[in-house]
């Protein structure tokens, strides 16, 4: 009977591991940022889903569950990992499952005084990615982004490019095997506006330019950009604003004009970034966001739509929106409005009925990965994205393996 429950334990610690690899729980419920499996016994999610599966797998005689340990792992953690990664081989978490059962003792003799015994066991499971992915990256891009922060050694938002590179040169091994499709990644930096590249002009002589309300006299041989800027919402019409979250808004008339590393906008918004579309020249892409700064407020709306319109332009069966923010929008009425109104249901929906060109059905996710700020007091995008889909990050290493962690879906099992 001891060997018996043995084997049992193992098949109901192997089915464990996978179940909390696919629930994909933080296994954080302190909310520390820490893995409660590394000096504890992991979170109750976990707790209580392993044990009803060891109850389930165990025979009648099962007299308690002494304990269960549950421990996510990283690949920083797991020496084979590191190695791999070292060798170009693709990145993974492992989950694993640990358990004591107790059982009394079915046919006892008058020569023995044992009436129970224990049974060890543990259990892993390993998530891979598995098929390509469109990823756009909804960047705040607001003031508050210029700010230091305790999580990272520089600014919040050269963290945060930093970041987006380590994920990219993670996402390139994969577009590195033979016969897979490549992954591809596109931005969307959002204050109180997203924006469009528009034009360049280095000036040829002198001259005064307006920017805003403001005319500065310029000088020649300096740069002005020009951008436009896209605003998602029609007036307080939040229905009409969700019915038209796929339409690609006009320009706004009026140019935002900048110079780089200079505050000449009358309305103290000198802030550049702009739209990057999808592409797997992760190379180009990276050159191209970490030229950008932040300024001026938030509204996570606007990004979150001029994303959804960017990762609909995509060919890979999984689409994921991944907005990172620092703080609440400013107008959260509106936020609160907009969510109501069906914004984040209409662009999952949307998005899960398209097929790729090879004929394969779409599958979308939006992220959320609050940093510096309490994410889970937002309810708004908690109801927006879900939840499970709703991450605190403490650091930068916390944001790279939330993200790492949203790509790679594919369960493995281990022996």
């Amino acid at each position: 009977m001891m060997m018996q429950n043995g084997a049992r334990l193992n098949d109901a610690l192997e089915a464990a591991s996978l179940a909390v690899a696919a629930a994909n729980d933080p296994n954080d419920d302190n909310d520390d940022g820490v893995d409660d499996g590394k000096f504890g016994i992991g979170s109750n999610f976990n707790q209580t889903l392993a044990k009803a599966y060891i109850s389930e797998y165990m025979h009648k005689d099962l007299k308690n569950i002494s304990s269960v340990k549950i421990a996510k792992l990283n690949c920083e953690d797991i020496p084979e990992c590191v190695t791999g990664i070292e060798n170009g081989e693709p990145r993974f978490f492992e989950y694993q499952v640990t358990a004591t059962t107790n059982h009394d003792v079915v046919f006892g003799t008058e020569y023995t005084n044992v009436n129970n015994y224990d049974v060890n066991s543990n259990g892993k499971s390993r998530k891979y990615q598995n098929h390509a992915v469109d990823i756009v990256f909804v960047s705040d891009f607001s003031g508050s982004m210029d700010n230091t922060w305790g999580g990272g050694t520089k600014k919040k938002y050269l963290d945060l490019v930093d970041v987006i590179d380590k994920v990219t040169v993670e996402l390139a091994k994969f577009n590195g095997l033979v016969n897979m499709d490549d992954n591809t990644v596109g931005y969307v930096g959002f204050n109180s506006l997203s924006r469009k590249f528009h034009s360049s002009i280095e000036l040829s002589s002198s001259q005064y330019i307006y920017f805003g309300n403001n005319r500065r006299w310029i000088y020649r041989g300096t740069t002005v950009i020009e951008m436009c800027e896209y605003n998602q919402l029609y007036g307080n019409d939040w229905s009409k604003a969700v019915n038209n979250i796929f339409v690609e808004k006009a320009c706004n008339s009026t140019k935002k004009r900048i110079v780089l590393d200079k505050d000449y906008n009358s309305d103290g918004d000198d802030a550049y970034f702009y739209d990057v579309d999808l592409t797997s020249d992760f190379t180009s892409f990276n050159n191209t966001i970490s030229a950008f700064y932040p300024d001026s407020g938030t509204a996570s709306y606007q990004g979150l739509i001029r994303g959804a319109q960017i990762v609909a332009k995509g060919d890979n069966p999984r689409r994921l929106i991944i907005l990172l923010s620092d703080g609440n929008d400013n107008s959260s009425s509106t936020t609160t409005s907009l969510v109501n109104a069906g914004m984040c249901s209409t662009i999952r929906n949307t998005l899960d009925t398209k097929i790729t060109s090879a004929g394969d059905d779409v599958t979308s996710k939006i992220a959320v990965i609050g940093f510096d700020y309490e994410v889970n007091n937002n309810t708004a995008l908690q109801t927006c994205a879900g939840s499970a889909n709703v991450f605190k990050a403490e650091n930068t290493d916390d944001i790279l393996n939330k993200i790492l962690e949203l790509i790679s879906e594919e369960i493995g099992h281990l022996k």
